[in-house]
């Protein structure tokens, strides 16, 4: 008796499983058709036209079960099916969950509380046990698997698939689409404050490497340094042109001359004309006899 009303919790258990993971796949098959639908619309398979890493890529066919599909398809494709995975799960990780036991209770108000009780106490061996055991296997026989499926929930993503496929077949057919692509956010990034200003105190440089026509030459050393020596201003702005390279420099015609050997002179130490004119005051005689005992020496 306590196996069969294990095993009668089991099977419902196990149909439930399968109504939640029936759930999961419906609500990922609608998740998807609806983004993939929302990409075409808008031209998302430009998204990969704005980064260099898909350049070598985009254009791009390839053969897939004898149809050629262009790259920026599979891209829309994958992209796509990550973001209904990721939806998906974190859509029915926070849904709530209710076993077997807790549906079959609020759906048939006999079992109420009893069925639980018996189940919990389903290797206890007496009398009250056996007993109760048994009258909730008995008022258990009407409950069928099949009225744990949720059948407005399949048939409202049966409802979305089918409308988006709908919306899908005539995008192909017509090859209507909006005219609003991700290109136009580079427009609107441009026009962000944080992103125009964040170079505006740069100067333009042109081609050559100087500064734009359009930009003071004037300007471009800031205030002038000065600093004040003596009571005088001494001005330290740096002109403009320096430390800029080498100058070119003027080479002139080079002259072979020859070198002329002076005369002989005579060995002996002369005294200088101007030497007693740089002699302080006091001390002239005395040094100018020191240095004559020097000479004669």
């Amino acid at each position: 008796m306590a196996l069969s009303i294990e095993e009668i919790v089991n099977k419902h258990e196990s149909a439930l499983k399968k109504y939640r993971g029936l759930y999961a796949f419906a609500d990922l098959l609608a998740t998807y058709f609806v983004l993939y639908v929302l990409f075409v619309l808008f031209n998302m398979r430009d998204l990969f036209l704005m980064f260099s890493i898909f350049e070598p890529y985009t254009g791009a066919k390839y053969s897939i079960l004898g149809f050629g599909v262009v790259f920026e398809t599979l891209g829309l494709i994958f992209l796509a099916f990550i973001l209904s995975l990721i939806f998906t799960a974190i859509r029915h990780y926070r849904a709530e969950k209710k076993d077997a036991i807790a549906l079959i209770e609020e759906t048939h108000p006999v079992l109420r509380e009893r069925l639980r009780t018996a189940y919990d106490n389903r290797n206890t061996d007496n009398i009250i046990v056996r007993d109760l055991i048994g009258g909730v296997i008995i008022d258990s026989k009407p409950v069928q698997s099949s009225s744990f499926l949720d059948r407005r929930k399949l048939t409202k993503d049966l409802v979305v698939i089918v409308f988006a496929v709908t919306i899908l077949a005539y995008v192909a057919g017509t090859g209507y689409q909006t005219t609003l692509s991700p290109t136009d956010l580079n427009g609107v990034i441009d026009k962000l404050p944080l992103v125009s200003n964040s170079n505006s105190d740069l100067y333009p440089v042109e081609e050559n490497g100087g500064p734009s026509n359009n930009t003071s030459r004037e300007n471009i050393f800031g205030k002038p340094a000065v600093v004040v020596v003596e009571g005088k201003d001494v001005d330290l702005t740096i002109p403009p042109g320096t430390g800029q390279g080498f100058t070119s420099q003027e080479t002139g015609e080079q002259t072979n001359e020859s070198f002329t050997q002076s005369g002989l002179v005579n060995p002996e130490a002369e005294a200088s004309q101007a030497y007693y004119d740089n002699l302080p005051e006091g001390y002239k005689n005395v040094i100018q006899s020191y240095f004559e005992g020097l000479a004669g020496e």
